[in-house]
């Protein structure tokens, strides 16, 4: 199994929805989230959701139980109807 390093880039997706007033994020790879009032905004904030996750998994050397962590499957298949759209 390749152990995965702070400098090594990761390819990421991203399902977002709008959720009655507000758009929700989901980081597929690693099962965080985020919301935001515009689909701008949920970008905005699921990167930075994104990023400090990162930090505290490589601060607490947690890498190889948490990088990838994936979301669960009918995310990916609601992410993977998007693209078909």
């Amino acid at each position: 199994m390749n152990q995965i390093s702070k400098t090594e880039p990761l390819d990421l997706h991203v399902l977002i929805e709008k959720e009655g007033r507000l758009y929700s994020a989901l980081c597929l790879e690693l099962d965080v989230a985020s919301q935001g009032r515009s689909s701008a905004e949920a970008k905005k904030n699921i990167s930075e959701a994104v990023q400090l996750y990162l930090e505290d998994v490589y601060a607490a050397g947690d890498e190889k139980d948490f990088i990838p962590r994936p979301a669960p499957l009918e995310e990916w298949m609601k992410f993977e109807q998007a693209l078909e759209r």
